[in-house]
């Protein structure tokens, strides 16, 4: 690829343990630091930057503003044989998401459907990665939670009392990877919006109205004002329904109730997650359901090419091999992000993994 600097590429454990120090460094134990960081740079390293190390810096500031609780003891509030409610204890969403994913799965034993809602968490990163745990277990995998932001205007509206509220379904296959749908439910995700307007690149006109209501391709102006939903009024009415999913059940903020990730230190966020599993022996014998679902993909990617495309990829198929071919040659992230985790990093007097290139990604 051509050099322009705009991107750096880094070795992913040198990544992996810079996050994971810098969180030991906010006084998270070491267990609960290495698995926030490993599941940051997977986002990395899937493709999904929106939700990867552009996040560290926030994170670490709740952490050393206490906003956050480094120390966070999950508990169960309420639980039946296959439901539970779980209190987050304001902890690193990342980790009480893996906490509550464990739990379901516990709970399901392989055999039964198992749901947890979860309250008193914070922003959790990509919804994948904790379907795709119910997934590596043969079991569909269910990821539900609100946004850490009021962003996005009921249809309609001209006030944002809604966040883009993301969601993951992870299905089990019997191939290298799972199919997996992970959106938000908006038209971008805002940290696609927080990576263009760190690295200072346009965004496209559909993905963003600045504060008075007119599209912008200016990301900071963006940031300013509405994330745009999709398909319009659908768009609307599914992230309502993700909120509502994330919250009702657990009594975890929505609405009003929820506080701006990067502006208010002061109160505790109280977000919402919802986890499930639904275990395909529960329903058929495995044998059947990986015959059913390998055809099913079969039939998806043979279909006739349009005229523009090379290759029908299925849901998480790219993620997969981006995930893979990263891993090996060193994840990819932004030279402004770089730059931002070494600002960072220098607060704790811990330095960023230097580049081991400078490439047009």
């Amino acid at each position: 690829m051509a050099s322009d600097e705009r991107h750096v590429v880094l070795e992913t454990a040198a990544l992996e343990d810079f996050c994971t120090t810098l969180y030991r460094a906010a006084g998270v134990p070491e267990a609960d630091a290495r698995l926030a960081a490993t599941s940051l740079v997977e986002a990395d390293l899937r493709g999904v930057y929106s939700h990867g190390v552009v996040r560290l810096p926030i994170y670490i500031e709740r952490l050393t503003k206490n906003a956050m609780n480094p120390v966070a003891a999950p508990k169960v509030q309420r639980k039946t044989r296959t439901t539970a409610v779980l209190d987050g204890d304001n902890g690193i969403g990342h980790v009480v998401g893996v906490r509550a994913m464990e739990l379901a799965l516990e709970m399901s034993g392989g055999e039964e459907c198992a749901f947890v809602a979860v309250n008193n968490s914070n922003h959790y990163g990509a919804a994948a990665y904790f379907a795709e745990m119910a997934a590596a277990q043969g079991a569909i995998g269910f990821s539900y939670t609100i946004g850490g932001i009021n962003h996005m205007t009921p249809w309609g509206g001209a006030e944002a009392m809604l966040g883009n509220n993301p969601f993951a379904v992870a299905f089990p296959t019997p191939f290298e990877f799972p199919i997996v749908l992970d959106m938000a439910c908006s038209v971008a995700a805002r940290g696609k919006i927080i990576v263009a307007a760190k690295d200072g690149t346009p965004i496209p006109e559909d993905w963003a109205v600045g504060p008075d209501g007119v599209p912008t391709t200016d990301p900071v102006r963006a940031l300013q004002g509405f994330v745009q939903p999709i398909a319009g009024p659908k768009g609307y009415a599914l992230t309502m329904t993700v909120g509502l999913l994330s919250s009702m059940l657990s009594g975890a903020a929505f609405g009003t109730e929820v506080t701006h990730m990067y502006e208010d230190f002061e109160r505790p966020q109280d977000i919402g997650h919802l986890f499930g599993v639904l275990p395909v022996s529960a329903f058929q014998d495995r044998g059947d359901y990986d015959a059913h679902i390998a055809k099913a993909a079969r039939d998806i990617k043979g279909v006739k090419l349009a005229a523009d495309a090379s290759e029908i990829f299925l849901p998480g198929e790219r993620e997969y091999f981006a995930k893979i071919r990263q891993r090996r040659e060193g994840v990819a992230i932004t030279a402004a992000v770089h730059a931002e985790l070494g600002d960072t990093g220098r607060l704790f007097g811990v330095e960023v993994p230097q580049p081991l290139a400078h490439v047009n990604a």
